[in-house]
């Protein structure tokens, strides 16, 4: 343990921090189809805790963060799979949720840890955001400006949220029925009327936001207009159903696919020797073991679905990490939709099963990714690995409980839709949903194949999975996303990207926090909505 104290505090302080994050994180990335590092966001919230309860320490401090944070990830590997289930008609209970929740968290826990000290201490991997949170929990925040800097971008996003959605809050106050119909229209929640989208634009940065807008542009200017005018459709909604979503979820797709051919698959076999180094342990072997039998029993799972989940989060798990160390993103969704063609094409697995695989496998690569970036600010600041282990998990676990309840709440506004796009889940719907590939989809496919193979050659990425969501995407949020792009981009040369990335954090985490909790309560009929 380092000679440390345990730090009992920061870990019950951070499970509650964890769910906070996870309600936030699940709203925003619904709407924009992405979580991102909360690392330094919770790196100055909780600086600002240790000190205001009368700690010093950076230790616990570290803790606390590292607990904080999981509960973001967590959300992200749950909102990109499970709202397929409720698109296609079905329904999965709250305790499902949860079982996937601590499931695919608890494999990427078991699958990274050992790997620790292989990427971090030897291969000193940057993990550029755990290594900006050890930059900020080291200098200290002496004048609070950083502090005051995100609370008050916080206080404005919650504001906002509330503001925007006061006329549905209290109905009864509200007798004019046109200022009704007028709140009916913008004062929905998740409506175009968002400031999420802005900030959100702002931390995915200039060249995915351009690529996203350029998809969106696409269909609304060119594919609609076109087809039409030419008669082979004779509605706009008609086309965004049957053109726009299906070639740009085959774009996704294919872009996944040659993601995970370029990146991935080199990435493991260059350093899948490292795996026995990370000393894996009778003892995690048999938690691996047991967490397997869990998947058959509680979920009702075939014995080859289990292993494939297994296998697959193992897989999927390590390139995360590797990838999130190397490149600073983690395709989370993208390792799923890979593992979830592969079981339907090969095995044919009923749609519910699939979906909860893809889940298992998406959890486990997000926090595969999250906790290896905890461990990089660990390692820099001289934190117990132990002790960040045992954050993890507790922040697994603590955000695991809520995420359930939260996702039955969310299905209650309905995915997919201009409110919760939910993009991700659109793409494994249309995976899972597939018979015969549609000859659309498999167009598409072959497209963002092409492009990200061409792409990755010239230092543009996985481009095409934006463009490919926005081509399916409400424009009314991908016009906001560009615009926080540009800003990005605009901050970025006047070397002012830190400070308004704790504005874009904290807008995010006030206005996501104040909507999921309206949510809750509206579901909870403490509102009348």
């Amino acid at each position: 343990m380092g000679g440390k104290k345990f730090p009992w505090r920061a870990i019950l302080i951070g499970s509650f921090l964890s769910v906070l994050v996870a309600l936030y994180s699940a709203y925003a990335g619904l709407k924009i189809g992405g979580v991102y590092w909360p690392m330094v966001t919770t790196a100055v919230v909780c600086m600002a805790l240790v000190k205001s309860i009368g700690g010093r320490d950076r230790n616990e401090t570290n803790v606390m963060q590292t607990t904080a944070s999981t509960g973001g990830l967590l959300a992200g590997g749950i909102i990109f799979t499970i709202p397929a289930i409720f698109m296609l008609g079905l329904q999965v209970s709250a305790t499902d949720m949860l079982l996937v929740g601590i499931t695919g968290g608890l494999l990427g826990l078991l699958f990274t840890y050992p790997l620790r000290k292989k990427m971090i201490v030897q291969d000193k991997l940057p993990y550029a955001d755990g290594t900006a949170a050890a930059a900020i929990i080291k200098a200290g925040d002496a004048g609070g400006k950083q502090g005051r800097t995100m609370m008050a971008a916080f206080g404005f996003g919650a504001s906002f949220a509330f503001a925007r959605d006061i006329l549905r809050l209290f109905p009864s106050y509200v007798n004019l029925e046109s200022l009704k119909a007028v709140a009916a229209k913008f004062f929905s929640f998740g409506s175009s009327i968002s400031l999420i989208p802005l900030a959100g634009g702002y931390l995915i940065g200039a060249r995915f936001t351009l690529a996203w807008f350029l998809g969106g542009a696409a269909t609304y200017f060119l594919l609609v207009p076109y087809l039409v005018s030419s008669g082979i459709f004779q509605d706009k909604s008609v086309v965004l159903i049957e053109v726009s979503k299906p070639l740009g979820a085959g774009i996704v797709i294919g872009a996944a696919i040659a993601y995970f051919i370029t990146a991935g698959i080199p990435v493991f076999l260059r350093t899948a020797a490292h795996y026995a180094e990370g000393k894996f342990g009778k003892k995690m072997g048999l938690a691996v073991l047991v967490l397997s039998v869990a998947l058959v029993y509680l979920f009702n799972l075939s014995l080859p679905i289990a292993a494939i989940a297994v296998v697959g989060a193992f897989f999927m798990a390590y390139i995360g990490a590797r990838i999130t160390g190397e490149m600073n993103v983690d395709p989370m969704e993208i390792f799923a939709m890979i593992i979830l063609l592969g079981a339907k094409f090969f095995f044919g697995f009923g749609v519910l099963h699939l979906a909860l695989l893809a889940a298992v496998v998406c959890i486990a690569a997000g926090i595969a990714g999250d906790a290896m970036q905890d461990f990089k600010t660990g390692h820099i600041l001289g934190t117990p690995p132990e002790h960040q282990l045992a954050a993890e998990v507790a922040g697994v676990i603590s955000a695991g409980l809520v995420m359930g309840t939260l996702m039955l709440a969310f299905a209650s506004i309905g995915f997919g839709t201009i409110d919760f796009p939910a993009p991700q889940a659109v793409a494994i719907k249309e995976i899972i949903q597939a018979g015969d590939l549609q000859g659309i989809i498999v167009a598409g496919a072959l497209a963002g194949l092409a492009y990200t193979l061409v792409a990755e050659k010239v230092g543009l990425g996985a481009t095409a999975i934006a463009f490919g969501i926005g081509l399916y995407v409400p424009i009314e949020l991908s016009v906001p996303l560009f615009i926080g792009g540009c800003i990005r981009y605009a901050a970025d040369r006047i070397k002012k990207t830190e400070i308004f990335r704790l504005v874009a954090g904290g807008l995010i985490a006030g206005e996501g926090l104040v909507g999921a909790i309206i949510v809750l309560a509206a579901a909870a009929k403490f509102l009348v909505i």
